[in-house]
């Protein structure tokens, strides 16, 4: 069973000798990993398709690539509920900077701390795989290694950050990466090369399932909603979603739609609503960013473009 010494010293050795500039850089570099900035690489590939300047790919994959980080949203809440060993001590106190300005300081702090348990990694896991599952789609519509790279050193870096903000133990990030890229592989196998999305959705929905059965809770409400929010829209417009946009102004009415998604599921998160509203709520802001190329469309033939 893992202890609390599964870091080996290093986090205490990274951590303790990271002067101000160093913490602050790592704390803004961890944000690669972060589930609002993963959501906005797999939405950005989704709307965009290959309107996208030399990423742009078939809109199914980006959609894999979206269902990738739902996936690993439920996963992660189900592994750390399962082992439920702590993080780091001081991992919940943000570090003194003293010439961050005040207004600052408590985006500060939120970026550069963590709370509940330790154990795998989520930024780890989660940057693996999404991260790694853009690689995959854009190497296969563009013959190109190099973002396979780009991913590798991506996962890398943020789990070096995880690190040195003193946050994770090796142990979690390592085993993070580990499963990550264990995970990708199978989904990417299962979805048909990411060509199948609906595949990835409804694993995200059976996760997530499970992680309601551990308890209900306002995460894993939110994480089951939003799982069964896309897939069910998926089914629904899977056959009308165009695999490629028409046009850029197709593309900006679909990011219209997207923004409005995504703002609406901030907006939930900073409320924690009601547990039913919770679960309706993500299904409809999730489902809302699923749609968003297709109503992207239609909004543009309403307004005779």
């Amino acid at each position: 069973m893992l202890t609390e010494d599964r870091g080996i010293g290093i986090t205490e050795a990274l951590h303790g000798s990271a002067q101000d500039p160093v913490l602050v850089l790592f704390a803004l570099l961890t944000q690669l990993g972060d589930v609002w900035f993963l959501f906005l690489v797999g939405g950005v590939l989704y709307v965009a398709g290959d309107e996208f300047p030399r990423w742009g790919i078939d809109r199914r994959r980006g959609l894999f690539v979206l269902g990738l980080l739902l996936t690993y949203v439920a996963l992660i809440g189900v592994l750390k509920q399962f082992f439920l060993l702590p993080r780091p001590a001081g991992a919940g106190e943000p570090p003194v900077v003293e010439w961050i300005p005040s207004l600052l300081q408590p985006a500060f702090a939120s970026i550069s701390t963590g709370d509940g348990p330790g154990f795998p990694s989520g930024h780890a896991l989660g940057t693996t795989m999404v991260w790694g599952g853009f690689a995959l789609v854009v190497v296969e519509d563009k013959l190109s290694r190099l973002w396979l790279g780009v991913a590798g050193a991506v996962a890398a870096l943020v789990s070096l950050s995880r690190l040195v903000l003193g946050v994770h133990y090796l142990v979690d990030v390592v085993v993070g990466a580990g499963l990550g890229l264990v995970i990708l592989g199978i989904l990417y196998v299962i979805t048909d090369r990411g060509t199948v999305p609906g595949r990835v959705l409804l694993v995200a929905v059976a996760i997530a399932a499970l992680g309601l059965l551990q308890g209900v809770t306002f995460e894993s409400v939110a994480a089951l909603g939003s799982a069964v929010g896309a897939w069910l829209v998926w089914r629904g417009i899977a056959d009308s979603t165009p695999a490629h946009p028409s046009n850029r102004w197709e593309v900006g009415a679909g990011f219209a739609v997207f923004g409005l998604a995504g703002g609406f599921f901030v907006l939930l998160y900073a409320l924690e609503p009601p547990l039913m509203v919770t679960f309706s709520g993500s299904a409809i802001a999730v489902g809302g960013a699923v749609v968003a190329p297709l109503a992207g469309e239609k909004l543009l033939g309403w307004n005779g473009f």
